[in-house]
């Protein structure tokens, strides 16, 4: 029986855990904080099965400048914060190139027909189903319809099912609007959480019942001898590891150098608010394409999540949680509508807006798996499934070129 350290207790890291402990391995889960407590907290709760097209692209660079000066935008550029962020930005700028935005547009796309299959597998595997809604989801479009056709084709073009609602079918469908909307794209297949918190958890819960172990400790470095990890340091201590999987989000960089790769993640905030139980009736996740935001129903009220704010290195801009609520008020007309609670976190994502999955470079017996950017939730589960097949040695049930480790750089 293999020893696989798995460093990271975030969504990521427990379904990589689990899919390695099912798969025959003793694994031991290495994080400082409890399962769960970073941006796994407080996402959006939808397995976004539509987010082909990486935020790397020629229209959002040529929208930059007008960023800069929308502080409530749906994505936000801090001036501040643009001197630490510029190396960041010019690999941004460089992924914008348009054969670059294709291909990873067919590699994202590749990743996210096979999410809705594996969630189906994790959900039985570790009984997960009460923290899951299979209601579908919808994007709606207050401007140009042409979009949702558009953005629809291309989603049948790669494999996932859309379908177009008229305005009346908006209307019948998502009760409560009081804004035109012209037009809705519909996916049959998308699914959401109504606990994305309560899914780490009850998956920590599951892999310790049967065996698995998770230390409260901080991975420091690495022991490697003849290009292996033979140990791992945490905590003041050592752990002898057959494998080691490196899932540790937005604190990753670091441990990824010591295993030769260049991994310039940013901290990508984003920002929720709940509401209380029953103030909006909805029954699936409801994206408002021009907005830039969706209202998930959950079990403890309606989420209202979203947003992009690069270079923020300091303090939220709670105003940005703010907004959510004044775009809520006037979609559904409920002017008494007010955050229960608001939350800020920080997705950890790489200037491609792909996620780094494969082996390490100076490491045969390492996996990297981070970078997933929005796309945590939606992943978790298929990252389970191929980190668990680089660690058996098998085939990974989708080309991995597009993520690989060394893209960036090798150290």
């Amino acid at each position: 029986m293999s020893q696989v350290a798995v460093i990271g207790a975030g969504i990521i890291g427990m379904a990589a855990a689990r899919a390695l402990q099912q798969d025959g391995h003793a694994v031991t889960v290495f994080d400082p904080d409890e399962p769960g407590r970073g941006c796994s907290f407080g996402n959006a709760g939808h397995i976004a099965i539509d987010h082909i097209l990486p935020l790397a692209r020629p229209a959002v660079l040529a929208s930059l400048p007008r960023l800069l000066a929308d502080p409530l935008g749906p994505l936000r550029l801090r001036p501040a914060g643009l001197p630490r962020l510029l190396p960041w930005m010019l690999r941004f700028a460089a992924a914008c190139r348009p054969a670059q935005v294709s291909a990873g547009t067919d590699a994202l796309a590749a990743l996210l027909t096979l999410a809705g299959p594996a969630w189906s597998r994790a959900i039985d595997a570790s009984g997960l189903a009460p923290l899951f809604r299979r209601h579908g989801s919808v994007n709606l479009y207050e401007g140009d319809p042409a979009a949702a056709a558009t953005e629809a084709a291309q989603l049948v073009a790669h494999g996932i099912r859309a379908e177009m609602w008229s305005a009346h079918e908006v209307a019948r469908r998502v009760p409560g609007l009081a804004v035109p909307v012209r037009a809705g794209r519909f996916l049959p297949d998308a699914c959401h959480s109504v606990d994305p918190h309560g899914v780490v958890l009850a998956l920590a819960r599951r892999f310790a019942a049967d065996g698995g172990r998770i230390e409260r400790r901080a991975v420091d470095g690495f022991d490697l001898a003849e290009g292996r990890v033979r140990r791992i340091r945490a905590g003041g201590g050592h752990f002898v590891c057959d494998h080691v999987v490196l899932a540790a989000g937005s604190a990753a960089a670091p441990l990824a150098r010591a295993l030769g790769a260049a991994a310039p993640l940013t901290r990508e905030r984003g920002y929720h608010v709940m509401l209380e139980p029953g103030a909006l009736d909805l029954d699936l996740p409801v994206t408002f394409a021009e907005r830039g935001f969706v209202v998930t129903p959950m079990q403890a009220g309606p989420r209202l999540a979203g947003t992009v704010e690069l270079g923020a290195f300091g303090a939220p801009d709670w105003r940005r949680a703010d907004i959510l609520v004044t775009h809520a008020r006037q979609l559904f007309g409920r002017t008494t509508l007010a955050a229960a609670s608001r939350w800020s976190g920080d997705r950890p994502t790489l200037p491609d807006y792909l996620p780094m999955l494969g082996p390490a470079p100076r490491a045969g017996n390492a996996v990297l798996a981070l970078g997933h950017q929005h796309l945590g939730l939606t992943l978790a589960a298929t990252t389970g499934e191929i980190v668990a097949a680089l660690v058996a040695g098998r085939p990974a049930p989708v080309d991995l070129q597009a993520f690989r480790a060394e893209r960036f750089g090798v150290i």
